[in-house]
């Protein structure tokens, strides 16, 4: 007797090789469109929105989001302060943005105030948001260490795959990692407090206008349980990222602290940058790092945590279901929170390696 061997990757795949069609009569004929508002606050700085419309879409017009006669009302704590003034209308061609005004503040809000956007236009529902802009918590300090990871196979690397065929250029078979511990403490707050970390390495900058270029680092957040993400998937882990780097999240809350202080633990990479001197030689620079905490008002955390969730999504993106993206706009559509920075720079060690190696 022959044995029958079930395979259910096999059973789901040739599931979705089955084609079927169903015409279907929508019916669109009801549908206004909203106001979208969008905007990021910042302590003492003027305030930016976009304002747009929502728009079908079968609507392949290219300025369909531009939004004709509208108003801007800034409030800052219950009174009104300025209508914002438009200071440009977004042009750029076969852009998805094309038609999006955008309004700008002469007044700034400082950190705890409460900001309110009202955005109204004729034949359409007044719309409007709120945020507190939070405070900041402060670096105590920064402890790093370096070591070095071997390269997995299959996992390669863009200075590799650039240097790997100069001659007199090698490059280093395993990677250059950097351990930091970050120490946080925040206001005393009955409230749950709302963070973002980012780590940057700041290339000079060629503009008078700006004394560095950030260029954004990989972070591994996985041996810290205050970044923890709901489990993947393992069956399309498996499949489809089996030679991937998983960063993890990069938004956190207050829910691990202890006597409002906790110390992050992450790992970066890709640290040192490796300039040309001539066709043959190549100097490797150990460029400052910049450590951003950012304070996350309540409403762009759960938006940032619900884009996330959407990264993370368990099902392949070809047959999952519409996702409702989070907003606390009012009437409309959108998103306005508010953010406050706290910096820190570092400077890491001289490149180790000898002349004409560069790190992976």
């Amino acid at each position: 007797m022959k044995k029958i061997i079930f395979c259910p990757a096999l059973i789901f795949f040739l599931t979705l090789s089955i084609a079927c069609e169903r015409q279907l009569d929508v019916d669109f004929s009801n549908e206004r469109p909203l106001i979208v508002m969008n905007g990021i606050i910042e302590p003492d700085v003027p305030i930016t929105v976009s304002i747009s419309k929502s728009f079908l879409f079968t609507n392949t017009d290219s300025t369909a989001p531009y939004l004709k006669d509208v108003s801007v009302e800034l409030h800052i704590n219950n009174k009104l302060i300025e209508k914002m003034q438009l200071t440009g209308v977004d042009s750029t061609k076969q852009s998805s943005r094309r038609g999006v005004s955008y309004f700008r503040s002469v007044s700034h809000a400082k950190i705890g105030d409460r900001v309110r956007l009202e955005a109204k236009a004729p034949g359409l529902e007044t719309v409007w948001a709120e945020t507190v802009i939070p405070a900041p918590p402060t670096i105590e300090k920064v402890d790093t260490v370096t070591y070095i990871t071997p390269v997995q196979s299959g996992n390669d690397s863009y200075y590799y795959r650039y240097y790997g065929n100069i001659p007199n250029i090698t490059v280093e078979p395993f990677f250059r990692m950097m351990r930091l511990h970050i120490g946080l403490r925040t206001p005393k707050s009955n409230e749950s407090n709302y963070f973002g970390l980012r780590i940057s390495k700041l290339a000079p900058s060629s503009s008078p206008d700006y004394e560095y270029v950030p260029f954004g680092l990989f972070i591994d957040t996985q041996e810290d349980p205050i970044f923890a993400n709901d489990p993947k998937n393992s069956f399309f882990d498996a499949i489809f990222e089996k030679n991937s780097r998983y960063s993890g999240s990069l938004v956190f809350t207050d829910n691990l602290f202890k006597n409002d202080a906790y110390t992050l633990n992450v790992n970066i990479m890709g640290y040192y940058t490796v300039v040309e001197i001539n066709e043959e030689d190549y100097e490797v620079r150990n460029p400052p790092l910049e450590i951003i905490v950012s304070a996350l008002s309540p409403e762009l955390y759960r938006y940032l945590k619900s884009t996330e969730g959407r990264r993370y999504d368990d099902e392949l993106y070809f047959i999952s279901e519409p996702k409702v993206t989070f907003t606390n706009v009012n009437n409309g559509i959108g998103v306005v929170g508010a953010i406050s920075d706290v910096r820190k720079r570092i400077q890491p060690a001289l490149y180790p390696g000898g002349k004409n190696t560069v790190p992976r």
